[in-house]
């Protein structure tokens, strides 16, 4: 399969203008209503191709990860920096005439029948028609921001409230600074880095569409926990009497509960403990969860201490 950039006959430095221009041209040229001159299925399916290029390279975060990690890190995520995964759930939704009508202001492909392919009506349109055409609103990019989530709140989901401010257009064409508040769900196990999308809820303007504003999850870092894809690790605190001659461990779990696990062996440096099916959700049930140890040393011994410490270890 072609890249996103092979299909729409652009160099991967691509300016966001060059790659609305791109998908212009093309997108009319291969509208299933307007190439009439190859069979319908060929037409429809390039006119698709051509949408998804444009909505991955349109939007930054998209494009960074394409140009890094291909359409195997939107698919199916990119590396962590932990041996794991994260993001991957960018799927095209076939929606290609949807995005024709959002960028056009129009499902028709003859809408430009006046004007070059994909170039503005010439200015003495009004004067040889007598007509005034709509000017179409351009979209600007995506707004991003961060979204910053607990790992509780990844592992049980949670329903989060977010306040920003974004500019209104008032009835004279003037804009207005106002508060904005949105409610995003977040869905247990979701990874790092998806994207929450609300569609036109930036700033408005004239001759301008209000900008999608794209909430970008960030966990917040955890002393005692951290994640990789779907495995939790949790680091405990263990005293050296309990490293060496076993204990149960009391481990709090992030949905409330408290598990008890049987510590047997030796725990040496670097040593782990796993506990299947206590990571995070997925939709097949649960990863695993891997216990990670800190062992406390004491800060002193007396002489009768070392003597027996030595001839038990002996």
């Amino acid at each position: 399969m072609p890249s996103y950039y092979d299909t729409l006959q652009l160099k991967r430095n691509a300016t966001p203008e060059e790659v609305k221009k791109a998908y212009r041209k093309l997108a009319l040229k291969w509208h299933p209503e307007r190439a009439t001159d190859v069979p319908a299925m060929e037409a429809e399916a390039k006119f698709a191709e051509i949408a998804e290029a444009y909505e991955v390279l349109v939007h930054p975060a998209r494009k960074a990860i394409y140009d890094q990690y291909g359409s195997q890190g939107l698919k199916h995520g990119i590396p962590d920096g932990f041996g794991g995964v994260k993001g991957g759930s960018y799927r095209f939704g076939n929606n290609a005439l949807e995005i024709f009508a959002g960028f056009f202001g129009t499902s028709s492909p003859f809408a430009d029948i006046m004007g070059a392919m994909g170039d503005e009506p010439p200015p003495f349109y009004g004067e040889l028609t007598g007509m005034v055409l709509p000017i179409v609103p351009k979209k600007p990019e995506p707004d991003v921001r961060p979204l910053p989530v607990t790992l509780a709140e990844l592992y049980n989901g949670a329903v989060k409230k977010v306040e920003f401010t974004r500019r209104v257009l008032q009835a004279d064409d003037t804009t207005a600074e106002e508060l904005a508040s949105l409610h995003i769900t977040i869905k247990p196990g979701m990874n790092d880095a998806t994207a929450v999308t609300f569609p036109s809820a930036g700033d408005e303007g004239v001759g301008i569409e209000p900008a999608d504003v794209d909430f970008v999850v960030e966990s917040v870092p955890d002393p005692a926990w951290s994640r990789e894809g779907s495995t939790l690790y949790y680091t405990a605190e263990i005293s050296l009497t309990d490293a060496l001659c076993g204990t149960v461990l009391s481990v709090p779990t992030l949905d409330g509960r408290t598990l008890s696990v049987p510590i047997t062996q030796i725990v040496s440096p670097g040593a782990t403990k796993t506990v299947p099916g206590e990571g995070m959700p997925t939709a097949g049930g649960k990863g695993d969860l891997v216990i990670q140890f800190t062992t406390v040393f004491p800060s002193s011994l007396t002489l009768a201490q070392k003597a027996a410490v030595k001839k038990a270890l002996a």
